[in-house]
């Protein structure tokens, strides 16, 4: 019972740390394996209904992470997505009943295959398994089945925060997520002693798109514009919607002309945008952006409306040009 009740509270903290799902994956294998004492523990995500990304705690030998093949899901996995209920398995090496890398890679003789929901949807299933013939009691399905619930709470409550911080319409961060990020980095800028700048970028004329060609070419459109930043950035950047059709770069480590290159960047990658006219023919687009570094001992705000009051200057300027914000004086 004691080890039972210190599998919970380590589950229970994934939630508090807003964990990923590979390590909710790991963890529940780990603990279903100390808990249960079984041979291994597989925790596979499943993607469209098929299986896909697996993890596999072994007893007295750590984790794994695997892929399983595309294909014809196996008959156990399936009854489990659908159902939402546990099924054993007495047999492993019977055709069709679990996905055959698994059960000739780890030796499966049996099974119990378990759902692992987050909310309404099952989003995983587990896979307890005996390299030796046996059978499973209650008790060890309950405890399981109470185990693999923990973990699905830290999945959905995951997906709440994960929904609640991106925009619908372009998938980017919303505005206020975006100035959460912003004063995270700034925290973070402030305590390492590293650079950190922002750039702002709109698009010029996107009334005149809306009004032209509709609101949906106009939505397609930013959609277009937010997967062309996010696929030019770095991994650790950050794009953010702004507001209408305004976006923000968080730029970590990034000073001086670095910061000017981000952000010139940007704009020769969205030049290569064109919005197809009824006619057969094509239009391009320009953007115009606004770049500030961030300097003790400003705050998210004001140094957004630094990098904002460039983008106006660049918009005074002609359009489709960078403008950086002055240093202010201290």
């Amino acid at each position: 019972m004691q080890r039972l009740l210190q599998s919970v509270e380590r589950l229970a903290r994934l939630a508090q740390r807003d964990a990923g799902l590979p390590a909710v994956q790991r963890v529940l294998g780990e603990e279903l394996v100390a808990v249960l004492g079984v041979d291994q523990a597989h925790v596979v995500v499943l993607a469209a209904g098929h299986p896909g990304c697996g993890v596999v705690a072994l007893r007295g030998a750590g984790s794994a992470e695997y892929v399983l093949p595309h294909g014809e899901v196996p008959d156990a996995l399936r009854w489990v997505a659908d159902a939402g209920h546990p099924v054993t398995v007495p047999d492993a090496r019977v055709d069709g009943a679990l996905p055959a890398e698994l059960v000739r890679t780890y030796g499966l003789a049996t099974a119990a295959v378990l759902p692992l929901q987050a909310g309404d949807t099952v989003r995983a299933v587990v896979v307890l398994g005996s390299r030796v013939a046996r059978t499973w009691s209650e008790e060890e399905l309950h405890q399981a089945s109470a185990l693999a619930d923990l973990a699905g709470t830290a999945i959905a409550l995951r997906d709440a925060r994960l929904a609640a911080a991106i925009d619908p319409l372009t998938g980017c961060l919303n505005h206020g997520a975006m100035r959460e990020r912003l004063s995270e980095e700034i925290a973070r800028a402030r305590r390492q002693g590293t650079p950190l700048a922002i750039t702002i970028l709109d698009l010029d004329d996107f009334k005149r798109v809306n009004d032209t060609y509709g609101h949906l070419t106009g939505d397609a459109l930013l959609r277009h514009v937010a997967e062309a930043l996010r696929g030019e950035y770095r991994s650790f950047d950050q794009v953010a919607r702004y507001g209408g059709d305004e976006f923000v770069v968080i730029l970590p480590n990034v000073r001086g002309p670095r910061a000017d290159i981000a952000a010139a960047r940007a704009l020769r990658v969205l030049r290569e945008i064109h919005i197809a006219r009824p006619d057969g023919g094509h239009e391009g687009i320009t953007v115009s952006c606004g770049v500030a570094e961030w300097v003790e001992p400003e705050g998210p705000a004001e140094l957004l409306e630094r990098a904002d009051k460039a983008l106006r200057g660049s918009k005074a300027a002609g359009k489709d040009g960078v403008v950086r914000a002055p240093t202010p004086a201290r």
